[in-house]
Protein backbone atom coordinates (compact mmCIF):
# COMPACT_ATOMS: atom_id res chain seq x y z
CA UNK A 1 0.00 0.00 0.00
CA UNK A 2 2.66 2.21 0.54
CA UNK A 3 4.72 2.06 -2.46
CA UNK A 4 5.53 5.08 -3.88
CA UNK A 5 5.06 3.93 -7.74
CA UNK A 6 1.58 2.83 -6.45
CA UNK A 7 1.17 6.33 -5.22
CA UNK A 8 2.57 8.49 -8.43
CA UNK A 9 0.08 5.97 -10.60
CA UNK A 10 -3.08 7.84 -9.24
CA UNK A 11 -1.73 11.54 -10.21
CA UNK A 12 -1.99 12.48 -13.97
CA UNK A 13 -4.44 14.89 -15.83
CA UNK A 14 -7.87 13.00 -14.65
CA UNK A 15 -6.57 14.05 -10.77
CA UNK A 16 -6.10 17.64 -11.02
CA UNK A 17 -9.56 18.01 -12.18
CA UNK A 18 -11.12 15.97 -9.20
CA UNK A 19 -8.18 18.27 -6.55
CA UNK A 20 -10.14 21.08 -8.20
CA UNK A 21 -13.95 20.32 -7.76
CA UNK A 22 -12.97 18.40 -4.24
CA UNK A 23 -11.87 21.84 -3.06
CA UNK A 24 -14.84 23.80 -5.12
CA UNK A 25 -17.07 21.07 -3.31
CA UNK A 26 -15.35 21.36 0.41
CA UNK A 27 -15.98 24.95 0.75
CA UNK A 28 -19.70 24.90 -0.44
CA UNK A 29 -19.94 21.62 2.14
CA UNK A 30 -18.24 24.04 5.03
CA UNK A 31 -20.72 27.23 4.05
CA UNK A 32 -23.97 25.60 3.43
CA UNK A 33 -23.57 22.13 5.48
CA UNK A 34 -24.71 20.51 2.15
CA UNK A 35 -24.14 20.53 -1.58
CA UNK A 36 -20.93 18.88 -1.96
CA UNK A 37 -22.18 16.09 -3.94
CA UNK A 38 -23.69 18.31 -6.52
CA UNK A 39 -20.58 19.53 -7.04
CA UNK A 40 -18.11 16.69 -6.65
CA UNK A 41 -20.50 13.62 -8.12
CA UNK A 42 -21.55 14.51 -11.70
CA UNK A 43 -17.81 15.35 -12.35
CA UNK A 44 -15.99 13.13 -10.81
CA UNK A 45 -18.54 10.56 -12.47
CA UNK A 46 -17.33 11.83 -15.69
CA UNK A 47 -13.60 11.14 -14.87
CA UNK A 48 -13.99 8.02 -13.09
CA UNK A 49 -17.35 6.10 -12.94
CA UNK A 50 -20.29 6.77 -10.46
CA UNK A 51 -19.85 4.06 -8.09
CA UNK A 52 -16.03 5.29 -7.30
CA UNK A 53 -17.24 8.63 -7.45
CA UNK A 54 -19.96 8.47 -4.61
CA UNK A 55 -17.63 6.17 -2.53
CA UNK A 56 -14.57 8.77 -2.64
CA UNK A 57 -17.07 11.06 -1.46
CA UNK A 58 -18.02 9.35 0.90
CA UNK A 59 -14.31 8.84 2.91
CA UNK A 60 -13.12 12.39 2.68
CA UNK A 61 -16.57 13.91 3.51
CA UNK A 62 -16.48 11.39 6.52
CA UNK A 63 -13.02 11.99 7.22
CA UNK A 64 -13.29 16.39 7.25
CA UNK A 65 -16.50 16.66 8.81
CA UNK A 66 -16.63 14.00 11.65
CA UNK A 67 -15.35 16.66 14.34
CA UNK A 68 -18.48 18.78 13.21
CA UNK A 69 -20.65 16.34 13.78
CA UNK A 70 -20.38 16.88 17.70
CA UNK A 71 -21.79 20.61 17.89
CA UNK A 72 -24.13 19.66 15.23
CA UNK A 73 -25.53 17.08 17.63
CA UNK A 74 -25.86 19.49 20.22
CA UNK A 75 -27.45 22.17 18.00
CA UNK A 76 -30.40 20.10 16.02
CA UNK A 77 -33.84 19.05 16.17
CA UNK A 78 -33.64 15.40 17.21
CA UNK A 79 -37.51 15.03 16.99
CA UNK A 80 -36.91 15.81 13.13
CA UNK A 81 -33.53 14.14 12.64
CA UNK A 82 -34.21 10.86 13.80
CA UNK A 83 -37.66 9.90 11.24
CA UNK A 84 -35.59 10.73 8.91
CA UNK A 85 -33.09 8.99 9.63
CA UNK A 86 -34.97 5.97 9.90
CA UNK A 87 -36.02 6.26 6.36
CA UNK A 88 -32.86 6.63 4.93
CA UNK A 89 -31.88 3.32 6.68
CA UNK A 90 -34.17 1.92 4.32
CA UNK A 91 -33.74 3.50 1.75
CA UNK A 92 -30.07 3.62 0.99
CA UNK A 93 -29.01 0.02 0.30
CA UNK A 94 -31.75 0.12 -2.26
CA UNK A 95 -30.20 3.29 -3.95
CA UNK A 96 -26.68 1.40 -3.18
CA UNK A 97 -27.98 -1.54 -5.05
CA UNK A 98 -29.08 0.72 -8.04
CA UNK A 99 -25.83 2.38 -8.47
CA UNK A 100 -24.20 -1.08 -8.50
CA UNK A 101 -26.25 -2.89 -11.13
CA UNK A 102 -27.38 0.42 -13.73
CA UNK A 103 -25.07 1.00 -16.71
CA UNK A 104 -22.95 3.89 -15.77
CA UNK A 105 -23.69 6.33 -18.54
CA UNK A 106 -27.25 6.17 -17.45
CA UNK A 107 -26.25 6.90 -13.87
CA UNK A 108 -24.09 9.78 -15.42
CA UNK A 109 -27.58 11.15 -17.03
CA UNK A 110 -29.67 10.48 -13.84
CA UNK A 111 -26.85 11.81 -11.53
CA UNK A 112 -26.82 15.49 -13.83
CA UNK A 113 -30.54 15.41 -13.90
CA UNK A 114 -30.69 14.81 -10.08
CA UNK A 115 -28.69 17.61 -9.33
CA UNK A 116 -30.33 19.98 -11.82
CA UNK A 117 -33.70 19.48 -10.23
CA UNK A 118 -32.87 19.94 -6.56
CA UNK A 119 -31.00 23.35 -7.92
CA UNK A 120 -34.42 24.39 -9.86
CA UNK A 121 -36.64 23.35 -6.85
CA UNK A 122 -34.20 24.95 -4.15
CA UNK A 123 -33.27 28.41 -6.31
CA UNK A 124 -37.26 28.65 -7.01
CA UNK A 125 -37.96 28.69 -3.51
CA UNK A 126 -39.76 25.68 -3.03
CA UNK A 127 -40.91 25.05 0.16
CA UNK A 128 -42.87 22.94 2.31
CA UNK A 129 -44.75 24.86 4.89
CA UNK A 130 -47.23 22.40 6.90
CA UNK A 131 -46.44 21.06 9.89
CA UNK A 132 -44.11 17.89 9.12
CA UNK A 133 -45.97 14.41 10.33
CA UNK A 134 -43.17 11.84 10.93
CA UNK A 135 -44.25 9.78 8.48
CA UNK A 136 -43.61 12.92 5.93
CA UNK A 137 -40.43 13.24 7.60
CA UNK A 138 -39.61 9.15 7.08
CA UNK A 139 -40.47 9.80 3.57
CA UNK A 140 -38.65 12.37 2.52
CA UNK A 141 -35.93 10.56 4.34
CA UNK A 142 -36.42 7.72 2.61
CA UNK A 143 -36.50 9.99 -0.61
CA UNK A 144 -32.77 11.46 0.17
CA UNK A 145 -31.49 7.91 1.39
CA UNK A 146 -32.40 6.71 -2.35
CA UNK A 147 -30.80 9.57 -3.87
CA UNK A 148 -27.85 9.53 -1.56
CA UNK A 149 -27.62 5.79 -2.49
CA UNK A 150 -27.25 6.16 -5.97
CA UNK A 151 -25.15 9.62 -6.28
CA UNK A 152 -24.77 10.95 -2.70
CA UNK A 153 -27.40 13.58 -3.03
CA UNK A 154 -28.53 12.93 0.64
CA UNK A 155 -28.80 16.89 0.98
CA UNK A 156 -31.43 18.53 -1.76
CA UNK A 157 -34.50 16.63 -0.28
CA UNK A 158 -34.06 17.42 3.52
CA UNK A 159 -33.00 21.05 2.39
CA UNK A 160 -36.01 21.69 0.38
CA UNK A 161 -37.81 20.30 3.45
CA UNK A 162 -36.31 22.36 6.31
CA UNK A 163 -35.97 25.41 4.90
CA UNK A 164 -40.09 25.45 4.84
CA UNK A 165 -40.09 25.45 8.61
CA UNK A 166 -39.87 27.86 11.23
CA UNK A 167 -36.03 26.82 12.18
CA UNK A 168 -32.96 29.96 11.46
CA UNK A 169 -30.39 28.81 9.00
CA UNK A 170 -28.08 27.58 12.25
CA UNK A 171 -30.77 25.47 13.00
CA UNK A 172 -30.99 24.00 9.61
CA UNK A 173 -27.27 23.76 8.97
CA UNK A 174 -26.95 21.75 12.25
CA UNK A 175 -30.43 19.58 11.24
CA UNK A 176 -28.05 18.74 7.60
CA UNK A 177 -24.88 18.19 9.35
CA UNK A 178 -26.28 15.48 11.69
CA UNK A 179 -28.83 13.80 9.13
CA UNK A 180 -26.20 13.49 6.78
CA UNK A 181 -23.30 12.09 9.65
CA UNK A 182 -26.19 9.98 10.34
CA UNK A 183 -27.27 8.42 6.87
CA UNK A 184 -23.35 8.71 5.46
CA UNK A 185 -22.94 5.82 8.38
CA UNK A 186 -25.37 3.82 6.99
CA UNK A 187 -24.27 4.03 3.61
CA UNK A 188 -20.94 3.61 4.80
CA UNK A 189 -21.58 0.43 5.92
CA UNK A 190 -23.41 -0.53 2.65
CA UNK A 191 -20.46 0.31 1.00
CA UNK A 192 -18.21 -1.99 2.90
CA UNK A 193 -20.98 -5.16 2.69
CA UNK A 194 -20.71 -4.73 -1.12
CA UNK A 195 -17.00 -4.66 -1.26
CA UNK A 196 -17.06 -1.40 -2.86
CA UNK A 197 -13.35 -0.16 -0.80
CA UNK A 198 -10.67 -1.03 -2.94
CA UNK A 199 -6.89 0.22 -2.99
CA UNK A 200 -6.48 2.48 -5.37
CA UNK A 201 -9.65 4.23 -4.57
CA UNK A 202 -8.74 4.31 -0.52
CA UNK A 203 -5.37 5.92 -1.90
CA UNK A 204 -7.10 8.46 -4.16
CA UNK A 205 -9.11 9.61 -1.16
CA UNK A 206 -5.83 10.20 1.31
CA UNK A 207 -4.20 12.54 -1.60
CA UNK A 208 -8.12 14.36 -1.77
CA UNK A 209 -8.76 14.75 2.06
CA UNK A 210 -6.45 17.51 2.78
CA UNK A 211 -7.64 19.65 0.03
CA UNK A 212 -11.33 19.28 0.81
CA UNK A 213 -10.39 19.46 4.54
CA UNK A 214 -9.12 22.79 4.14
CA UNK A 215 -11.67 24.44 1.81
CA UNK A 216 -14.65 23.04 4.37
CA UNK A 217 -12.66 24.84 6.81
CA UNK A 218 -12.51 28.01 5.09
CA UNK A 219 -16.20 27.70 4.14
CA UNK A 220 -17.04 26.95 7.47
CA UNK A 221 -15.27 30.22 8.29
CA UNK A 222 -17.73 31.96 5.54
CA UNK A 223 -20.29 30.88 7.20
CA UNK A 224 -19.95 33.49 10.25
CA UNK A 225 -19.16 36.40 8.05
CA UNK A 226 -20.64 35.99 4.45
CA UNK A 227 -23.85 36.93 3.44
CA UNK A 228 -25.97 33.78 3.26
CA UNK A 229 -28.30 34.50 0.66
CA UNK A 230 -25.42 35.33 -1.72
CA UNK A 231 -23.16 32.30 -1.18
CA UNK A 232 -26.24 29.96 -1.54
CA UNK A 233 -26.95 31.41 -4.91
CA UNK A 234 -23.39 31.05 -5.87
CA UNK A 235 -23.45 27.35 -4.64
CA UNK A 236 -26.96 26.71 -6.62
CA UNK A 237 -25.37 28.76 -10.12
CA UNK A 238 -21.92 26.48 -9.33
CA UNK A 239 -23.94 22.99 -8.52
CA UNK A 240 -26.00 23.87 -12.27
CA UNK A 241 -22.95 24.86 -14.13
CA UNK A 242 -21.17 21.46 -13.15
CA UNK A 243 -24.13 19.37 -13.59
CA UNK A 244 -24.82 20.45 -17.18
CA UNK A 245 -20.89 20.83 -17.90
CA UNK A 246 -20.83 16.80 -16.24
CA UNK A 247 -23.51 15.86 -19.17
CA UNK A 248 -22.45 12.63 -20.67
CA UNK A 249 -23.90 14.62 -23.92
CA UNK A 250 -20.66 16.41 -24.39
CA UNK A 251 -18.10 13.48 -25.35
CA UNK A 252 -20.12 13.69 -28.58
CA UNK A 253 -19.11 17.03 -29.52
Amino acid sequence: MFELSSWLDLIDERFAWVVAVAALAGLVRGFSGFGSAMIFVPVASAIYEPKIAVVLLFIIDGLVTTPMLVPAFRRCVWREVLPMTAGATVAVPIGVRILLVAEPLLLRWLISAMVLAGVALMAGGWRYRRAPSLAASAAVGGLSGLAGGIASLYGPPVILFWLGGPGDAGTVRANVFAFLGLAAAVGGITYGLNGMFTLPLLQTAVLLTPVYGLATWIGSRLFAVASERQFRVLAFVLCAGVAVAALPLWQRL
